[in-house]
């Protein structure tokens, strides 16, 4: 049986984002990233192996679709 593991999701605003899924799913920052133009944080909860990536684009002001 096939199972998620990982998903992306653009955001605007990192610490509110980060703030809501560890709210909402007991999810917390397990890694980040920083690289020109972008910066990639991972949210994982210790008890399963799914992991949310966020991605926040530094150039975007506008929020996606």
């Amino acid at each position: 049986m096939a199972k998620a593991i990982h998903t992306m999701v653009r955001v605007l605003d990192e610490a509110k984002s980060v703030e809501f899924y560890n709210k909402a799913f007991g999810l917390g920052i397990e890694d980040r990233f920083e690289f020109d133009g972008f910066t990639l944080v991972y949210l994982k909860n210790p008890e399963n192996d799914f992991e949310i990536e966020l991605t926040i684009n530094h150039d975007r002001t506008e929020p996606y679709e």
